[in-house]
């Protein structure tokens, strides 16, 4: 496995984590009544979030070369 597909992988792992973190806070935060638990709930939300937008620089970098990219779109000029 490549590392582009090593560190999507590892994305989709955040994402699924924090998915389930985020519904066991906000159960144990409206059962609880700990409005900090809550609040945590939602930052792990804020945090799923976080991971789509890596997730979308990581397919886009990872994308062969083309006519306007020519050493694929990951890579980086050098001045």
């Amino acid at each position: 496995m490549t590392n582009a597909g090593k560190a999507i992988k590892t994305t989709y792992f955040s994402i699924a984590t924090n998915a389930g973190l985020a519904v066991i806070k906000g159960l144990a935060g409206y059962f609880g009544n700990s409005y900090a638990l809550i609040a945590d709930a939602i930052e792990s939300t804020t945090d799923i979030f976080s991971s789509f937008l890596v997730l979308i620089g990581l397919k886009v970098a990872a994308k062969p070369a083309d006519k306007n990219h020519p050493y694929g779109t990951g890579a980086r000029k050098h001045w």
